[in-house]
This record gives structure tokens, C-alpha cells and sequence, in this order.
């Protein structure tokens, strides 16, 4: 059942009226149906337990899981990869399984609809060219010829382009599923619900913070595997930042097919001209440009639309 608290919040959360500017940070989207305790506390047991059991086989090199990759890479010329396989059994697992089948969450509660998901794909598109243009400007900047990075021609080109195809249809469609749709939401449900006397912004920050925290303890085990030692602190604190980013994007653009993208650009820039940290940086700029202008904007064509209504 939904909360009635957020429920109540959400003319707030938009301004109230129709045009008004928003007093509040918001989220836009449908507001999903609030989960079970036991759905909360099983998605994040199963999430910890897999990601943990995933590093562990990655740290040990452990053969039929390499196998696997090998095959799969072979097969397909490197479009189809180990890691879009493991989170596509993640999504398949925790979201479809645990979240929709046994705890009754449709698509939609997760914001995953089809208007949405038009919106998402021409953002994303657009983020993409932007990050290629300032890719190329980049070049120039600094007097140096504009070519196509080296690895599209030293690699498969199909293998480059299965590195971004794992992060928009696994990685990163994944964790913004689950870390963002799913768990900042029913955090922000339950605090409505056990703590009523927070503000519609006290409960948007406070589940922001709770759900990214958990974003970063189940990154623990692949920092140990991946980092020596002595950086695992500063990796884990990037990752609470652009959990914090990401969420922040979903929040103000209602749109988890946005936050998806942009989550996928920065693992995987897939830059054409420019180097990749250049895209990586873009594509982080672009996390709070549109996280900052988004309202404005919406808010601007909504009122265009009204008035060539009413005209």
C-alpha cells in the first residue's frame, strides 16, 4: 500500500498548483507501491550475498566462471560479455524473482515505463554526442590531430562496443534498478510512515543517504579484489558520491532511464574522439547539469503547452 504521507506530499513536491515552482526537492515519478519489511531486508541479504559470491570467484579466478566469459566473448565477437551475463541473472534473480514475483512490485513501481523509457533514450543519445563533441574540442584545445581513438581499430570494434552494451543492459541498469528505484524508494516509504514529523526535503535526503550508503557496502568486496589496500577507502568514497550524483538525477528528473545512461557513460564513457577520462568527466557534468536545469525546463514546456492550449 502506498504511503499516505508521500502520498499527501506530492502536489507539495510539484509546487502544489500547476506551473508554481517546487519548494522541495522532488520525485517526479509515480511514486511505487511501498514493499514488506521482510522484501527490504530479503533484496538486501540476496544483493549482498550474490555480489560477495560474484568477487569471490572473480578473486580466485575460478575456471568454469572465466570459461564462460571466454566462450561467450568468442562467440559473439565480444558484444555479449561476462558481465552483462551475471547482471542480467542479478535482474533476473533479485528484481524479477524477489522484488516482482514474491513481493508483487510491478515495472512500474520501479519506473520502469515505456514513456519513461523514450525520454531516457534520447537524453542518453544526446549525453553521448555531447561527450564526443567535447571530446573533439578537447583535441583541439590542445593542438593535436582529430583521429578515432586508437582501441576502436587495436580491439574488436564489437568488443568496445559490448563493454557499454553490459553497463546499459546490466551493470548499470541493474544497481539504478535496485539502488535507486527500488531502495531509496521504500526507505523514503518507511520513513514517511515510522518518522512523520520529517519534511517532504528532510525525507528525500535521509533516503538518498541510507539507500547510497548501501550502495557502497555491497561495492566492498569488488573494491578488495580490484584496489590494493591503501585505496579501497578513497574508492569506496567515489562510489557514495556518485551513488549520491545518480540519485540525486533520478529524484529531480523522474526518470530512471536517464539515471541509467549517464550511470553507464561514466563506468563506460565509449569515447570515439577524446580520452576516455575527458568522457568520463563530461558525462559526470552532465549528471548535475541535467539533475540542476530538469524542473526549470519541464516546467517551461509545461507552461508552453498550456498556453497553446488555450490559444
Amino acid at each position: 500500500m502506498t504511503s499516505p504521507s508521500i502520498s499527501s506530499n506530492r502536489d507539495a513536491e510539484r509546487g502544489g498548483v500547476p506551473g508554481s515552482t517546487p519548494t522541495v526537492p522532488r520525485l517526479d515519478h509515480r511514486t511505487g507501491q511501498e514493499a514488506s519489511w521482510w522484501l527490504v531486508a530479503a533484496v538486501l541479504l540476496a544483493v549482498t550475498v550474490l555480489y560477495t559470491a560474484i568477487w569471490y570467484a572473480v578473486s580466485v579466478r575460478w575456471g568454469p566462471l572465466f570459461a564462460l566469459g571466454a566462450a561467450l566473448a568468442a562467440a559473439t565477437g565480444g558484444l555479449v560479455q561476462l558481465t552483462l551475463v551475471l547482471n542480467l541473472a542479478l535482474l533476473l534473480v533479485i528484481v524479477v524473482g524477489l522484488v516482482g514475483w514474491l513481493g508483487g512490485l510491478r515495472f512500474a513501481d520501479l519506473s520502469l515505463t515505456r514513456e519513461d523509457l523514450r525520454v531516457g533514450v534520447v537524453v542518453t543519445v544526446g549525453a553521448w554526442l555531447t561527450m564526443q563533441a567535447v571530446g573533439v574540442v578537447s583535441l583541439l584545445i590542445q593542438g593535436g590531430p582529430v583521429v578515432v581513438n586508437g582501441y576502436w581499430a587495436a580491439a574488436n570494434a564489437l568488443a568496445v562496443v559490448g563493454l557499454l552494451v553490459a553497463q546499459l543492459f546490466g551493470n548499470a541498469l541493474y544497481e539504478e534498478v535496485v539502488f535507486r528505484a527500488f531502495l531509496l524508494d521504500q526507505v523514503r516509504h518507511k520513513l514517511a510512515r515510522y518518522v512523520p514529523t520529517l519534511t517532504p526535503r528532510q525525507l528525500l535526503v535521509v533516503a538518498v543517504l541510507v539507500s547510497q550508503s548501501a550502495f557502497v557496502l555491497v561495492h566492498v568486496p569488488s573494491r578488495l579484489v580490484e584496489y590494493q589496500p591503501a585505496a579501497v577507502p578513497g574508492s569506496l568514497v567515489m562510489v557514495f558520491v556518485m551513488g549520491v550524483l545518480l540519485a540525486t538525477l533520478y529524484v529531480r528528473t523522474g526518470n530512471l532511464f536517464v539515471a541509467v545512461g549517464l550511470h553507464a557513460f561514466v563506468n563506460t564513457p565509449t569515447m570515439v574522439f577524446g580520452s576516455p577520462t575527458i568522457g568520463i568527466l563530461t558525462a559526470i557534468a552532465l549528471v548535475v547539469l541535467l539533475a540542476t536545469v530538469w524542473p526549470w525546463a519541464e516546467r517551461r514546456v509545461g507552461d508552453r503547452a498550456r498556453a497553446t492550449t488555450a490559444a
